[in-house]
């Protein structure tokens, strides 16, 4: 069976896709350059929009035609494949990126909930169960994240980025962090929402739902993931560019934040009152949620591929435990962590991108 995808359920996979993406760090890093940045915004966001947007979707199109990350590295060596990948599916999974989603979508909500530590763990508890259920059929992502949950998150980001465009307030005349080269210094926050590393495990899960709607050859598999990654990176470089346009335009009332979660907050509040802690509260556990449960199904997909005498759903539970016990430790220790090994791990993966562009897959060659 090898049936051609009408455009509209190529368009339901790029919004799978743009929803694994886009999550706490696609949220908190965008607008926090907008203010940061100030004036310089644009230059910033130049180079932000490469290594969160551009490198991540050349990925996908690259590694498209090997299926995955792992199935391109073995093409140099076996045990260099299972060693980078598998250290890039721990980052992404248990020790850095699916945590986060819980920490950031917690404070989101500490408006309503006290943070206390026996709070962050009763959350962490009902946010990662949610994720675990949805995640337990990895080909139905294209339904659940696709279908309902990206276009939700969508509306709401447009409605508080909406606001503050045509509500501008002032653009602050002090530049923090990218007075120098603003450029490089975007280009190299780019990293730090992981997309790049994703883009190197999203594979399997995207072909497994590309395959469910009834494509199975190569080459058509390998067309409709080139179309939908075009549509995830054309939505992802437009709710960024509106995420730092937002911060930008009042960056002068919203020098006091700290991190980007802090000034779409406080955006929201100045924007709505207190009903745009509401909607801030939803953005921010929507994005979380689909990015933890598309990461969930990668990396138990590929630990199982890697020991299969584990099930999926065995090492869906590994990962989501693992998921709660770190997300105890806060935003801040995941995120002072994370930093200078993404910085490492991030140039060597767009090695390894470059090696894919002139590397013939089987078929090819």
């Amino acid at each position: 069976m090898n049936r051609k995808i009408p455009f509209q359920k190529i368009f339901w996979i790029g919004l799978m896709l743009f929803s694994m993406f886009f999550g706490a760090g696609n949220l908190i890093f965008a607008p926090f350059l907008g203010v940061q940045a100030a004036g310089n915004t644009p230059l910033a966001l130049f180079g932000f929009l490469c290594t969160s947007v551009v490198v991540p979707i050349l990925a996908i199109v690259i590694l498209a035609k090997f299926k995955d990350g792992r199935s391109m590295l073995e093409t140099i060596s076996k045990p260099l494949a299972i060693v980078f990948m598998s250290l890039v599916y721990l980052l992404i999974g248990p020790c850095i990126a699916i945590p986060r989603t819980a920490t950031t979508s917690f404070e989101m909500f500490e408006w309503l909930i006290a943070p206390t530590a026996l709070n962050r763990m009763l959350f962490a508890l009902v946010f990662f169960a949610a994720s675990f259920f949805v995640a337990l059929h990895p080909n139905k992502l294209k339904d659940v994240l696709g279908k309902v949950m990206s276009p939700i998150l969508l509306v709401l980001v447009g409605v508080v980025c909406v606001g503050s465009l045509v509500q501008p307030d002032a653009v602050s005349q002090i530049v923090v962090h990218y007075d120098q080269n603003p450029f490089g210094t975007g280009f190299v926050e780019g990293y730090q929402t992981m997309d790049i590393l994703a883009a190197f495990c999203f594979g399997s899960i995207m072909v497994m739902n590309i395959k469910n709607e009834g494509v199975e050859h190569k080459k058509a598999i390998h067309a409709v993931l080139v179309r939908a990654a075009i549509i995830a990176g054309v939505l992802l470089a437009g709710v960024y560019s509106l995420l730092a346009f937002s911060g930008m335009l009042r960056s002068e009332t919203l020098l006091a934040a700290t991190n980007g979660a802090q000034v779409l907050s406080m955006l929201a509040e100045q924007l709505f009152g207190g009903f745009g802690q509401v909607i801030n509260a939803l953005i921010f556990l929507i994005a979380c949620f689909n990015v933890c449960t598309g990461l969930l199904s990668c990396v138990s997909e590929y630990f199982h591929e890697l020991v299969p005498r584990w099930s999926y759903r065995t090492w869906l539970i590994v990962f989501t435990v693992a998921g709660i016990v770190v997300s105890c430790f806060g935003l801040d220790v995941i995120l002072s962590l994370s930093a200078p090994i993404l910085n490492f791990l991030c140039p060597v993966a767009i090695l390894f991108l470059v090696y894919g562009i002139f590397k013939k897959s089987d078929s090819q060659a």
